[in-house]
């Protein structure tokens, strides 16, 4: 499901709900009558008394009027107190019900102007999450840099150090999005070492944060992409070109497509970019192997030092590792 779909039925469900609170409130509205004589006549009387003031106030009506009207209120306010208490109930009994007091279950709070409440945007932000395979698992605080090896390499550094960095500036981006160091981010290296998982803590964190983040993996981007161009329809790919923060998985898995894959790439980096929009890469492929399968053009924005930083991982696969450590 895309956003708009998932925002569609989120909508649905708060009508819903508003419908359901509806009707408790109702119930506890016919219990409270049946249980406490005369009480039915306050609540008629009140909202009688409601409707005169909202009429006054249109017609604008003498101070005094006001005042008295206040009065009668506080009044039969009291009286139905008393009237909910002989009955056994309490004070609140009538109060309306709301899931969410903020936003009165509408999902939206005007503040001044129309934004979402916070109740619905966490939940959205959870399914767009689940929609993406992503869940709470996914954490920074989960990633094991002892899995990778601490012996230094030829270059003098160990995988292990080499992991750390990547996960300290893959968390610093995250914690700064969207006022990052650089825009976007390319996370290369073999198979195996941490990638996908790295990008989902990145991608995790920033909708805790408040914000949408949209993960696809490759071969699913492009299959999008193929679709678009065989039906000659470029708004199927507008959720990746409009997203506050794409992030692409496995870049280099996909079948390599003539005449779609090189160009589809091109123009969704490329408008992205002159966007100022955030998008972050896993890969495979070396720098090497990117120029080659991707051409120089691809290659030249994701080797931009200023606006791509590239984060590398070295060593053996961690997945045999953490299963050789479950093993101890």
């Amino acid at each position: 499901m895309t956003r708009d779909q998932i925002l569609a039925q989120l909508q649905q469900e708060y009508m819903q709900r508003r419908e359901d609170n509806l009707r408790l409130f109702e119930k506890h509205r016919q219990e409270a009558c049946t249980r406490c004589p005369g009480l039915e006549e306050l609540l008629n009387a009140r909202h009688a008394a409601v409707m005169q003031g909202v009429r006054a106030s249109l017609l604008s009506a003498k101070k005094n009027e006001n005042l008295n009207l206040a009065g009668a209120m506080a009044d039969l306010n009291r009286r139905i107190a008393e009237r909910l208490a002989a009955g056994g109930l309490p004070e609140d009994f009538l109060q309306p019900v709301y899931t969410c007091a903020r936003c009165r279950d509408e999902g939206y709070v005007y503040n001044p102007s129309r934004q979402m409440c916070s109740c619905m945007e966490q939940e959205l932000i959870r399914r767009l999450m689940a929609e993406n395979g992503l869940d709470d698992r996914q954490i920074f605080a989960r990633f094991n840099d002892q899995l990778y090896d601490g012996q230094p390499d030829e270059t003098g550094v160990s995988p292990r150090q080499r992991a750390m960095l990547n996960r300290k500036v893959a968390q610093r981006y995250a914690e700064d999005y969207p006022d990052t160091q650089t825009r976007d981010l390319l996370i290369a290296g073999k198979s195996g070492l941490g990638k996908t998982f790295l990008l989902k803590c990145i991608a995790q964190r920033v909708a805790q944060r408040g914000y949408t983040p949209t993960y696809v993996s490759a071969y699913r981007l492009f299959e999008t992409a193929r679709q678009a161009y065989m039906e000659n329809n470029s708004a199927l790919m507008n959720p990746y070109m409009d997203a506050q923060l794409l992030l692409i998985d496995d870049l280099g898995s996909e079948p390599l497509m003539n005449n779609v894959t090189v160009t589809q790439l091109f123009n969704l980096l490329n408008e992205r970019q002159m966007a100022g929009r955030h998008t972050v890469i896993s890969t495979n492929l070396n720098m090497k192997e990117l120029q080659e399968r991707y051409t120089e053009r691809i290659a030249s924005r994701l080797l931009d030092e200023t606006g791509c930083a590239r984060l590398t991982f070295t060593g053996s696969d961690i997945r045999r590792n953490a299963g050789r450590k479950a093993a101890d």
